[in-house]
């Protein structure tokens, strides 16, 4: 148990704290009938009659007691009675007490266990942690935490994993493929609907030194404008290895790209990375990228070429609330570019940088800003169509700002905002695009 104020554990139920309430502390305001049946309550809770104490502690509430221990206690007895929806809706409507949050937190993770939901009853034990001022109760926490961890580590793994991602929202400016060579604006607006699913799963070896394989499928549907659908389908195989601070992950994959159900590209790409600790709060990560173009459409065939990638950055997370990435990315192209009436180069040298700030306000919000900047340089002057030529150079903002609403086994509920200026020396090039989406994550 835990008096009230102090919070001293005095007794523990099943894991549960239990906060029982003294009379001397009930206000005076209250109803005698409202201070009688909460005392036959905690009488009744404390002779092990659950189903008696949660109709006095309701009866107590419906009287006019509208302590935030009384909803607790009686979040407790519905634990106790096995009704652990309701237990969670009590403990939650106590998450702006402060006073109260810590505990309550704690009770849903319990809460969330007896669901069979670690992950989400972990990150009521770090809330927990973090927010509380009583050292047993944070150690309480800790242990919870421990004992989560330490029953994942000898579960056997799930060979294979993914998520599923499914959405719709709203484009001011609809394009061909936003981070493409060639950005074919339609200066209209359309509705959108879009589908991410991706799977992996470790063949051979384990973390240390083994291979997995994955999938992906992104499938985008617009309502009017169809020539602008998209289908992508990806496959391939990663070997990882850890390597003293260092763990390393090599990679085959190959893409098949379609627009409007017609074939617009295929690619093949090998990736390096590596990532490693560097202190307490900050990982360094490195990552190479080498990938052959193919165009599946004559259309298309100065999209035909080699593309590099190297990225470098790092992630400072102090704690489970903030978390900051920060990248630069170097990109080289060697395109087949067009030579027919006259030249155009689509084979940029790109600079890009990257900061992203997540923040969880408590363990059902997180709120996201990411913000991008990419410079971009044309190899070849273009050749312009009233004679002379000029070298194509490009800017690029983008400022992405989403707010998750997190449920139970991963899911979320996530609405996000994007914002997009590209600025050109071609007017054909120059655009701004507002998107609006909606989507649900749901992991497997």
């Amino acid at each position: 148990m835990f008096q009230p104020k102090i919070y001293r554990p005095l007794r523990i139920l099943s894991g549960l704290f239990f906060l029982p309430l003294l009379l001397s502390m009930t206000p005076p305001v209250l109803a005698a009938d409202a201070e009688e049946a909460f005392r036959r309550g905690n009488e009744a809770f404390n002779a092990g009659r659950m189903e008696e104490a949660l109709a006095a502690y309701l009866q107590a509430r419906d009287a006019g007691y509208a302590e935030s221990r009384l909803t607790y206690n009686i979040g407790v007895t519905y634990y106790k009675l096995g009704r652990y929806r309701d237990a969670q809706r009590a403990f939650r409507s106590l998450l702006d007490d402060t006073e109260m949050a810590p505990l309550a937190a704690y009770n849903l993770g319990l809460t969330a266990l007896k669901r069979d939901d670690s992950q989400e009853a972990r990150a009521w034990f770090r809330f927990t942690e973090r927010e509380s001022d009583s050292p047993k109760l944070r150690a309480a926490a800790e242990a919870m935490v421990a004992r989560i961890d330490g029953r994942e580590a000898n579960a056997r793994p799930s060979t294979w994993s993914g998520f599923l991602v499914l959405g719709g929202g709203y484009d001011s400016n609809v394009i061909l493929r936003s981070d493409s060579e060639t950005i074919t604006t339609s200066d209209q607006d359309d509705y959108f609907a879009e589908l991410f699913a991706h799977g992996s799963g470790r063949v051979a070896g384990d973390r240390k030194r083994g291979l997995k394989l994955d999938g992906s499928l992104y499938y985008l549907d617009h309502r009017t404008l169809n020539t602008f659908d998209t289908t992508m389908l990806r496959a391939g195989a990663v070997v990882e290895q850890g390597m003293k601070h260092w763990r390393l992950d090599s990679g085959l994959h190959y893409a098949h790209t379609f627009l409007d159900k017609n074939g617009y590209t295929r690619s093949a790409s090998l990736h390096l990375q590596g990532k490693r600790p560097y202190g307490r709060d900050l990982h360094l990560r490195l990552r190479y990228e080498l990938s052959y173009i193919d165009d599946l459409d004559r259309r298309y065939d100065y999209l035909e070429g080699w593309r590099n990638k190297f990225r470098g950055g790092a992630v400072w997370r102090p704690d489970n609330r903030r978390r900051l990435d920060l990248f630069y990315q170097l990109e080289l192209n060697n395109r087949r570019d067009s030579d027919g009436t006259r030249f155009i180069s689509y084979s940029p040298t790109r600079h890009s940088l990257r900061a992203k700030a997540r923040y969880k306000f408590n363990p059902r919000y997180e709120g996201t800003l990411d913000l991008r900047y990419r410079y971009s340089h044309y190899n070849d002057a273009t050749e312009l169509s009233g004679g002379g030529s000029r070298t194509r150079e490009e800017n690029r903002y983008r400022a992405i700002a989403s707010l998750a609403r997190h449920f139970s086994k991963g899911r979320s509920l996530i609405a996000e905002y994007r914002y997009t200026r590209n600025s050109s020396n071609f007017d054909r090039y120059d655009y701004h695009r507002n998107q609006f989406t909606v989507s649900v994550f749901w992991p497997w």
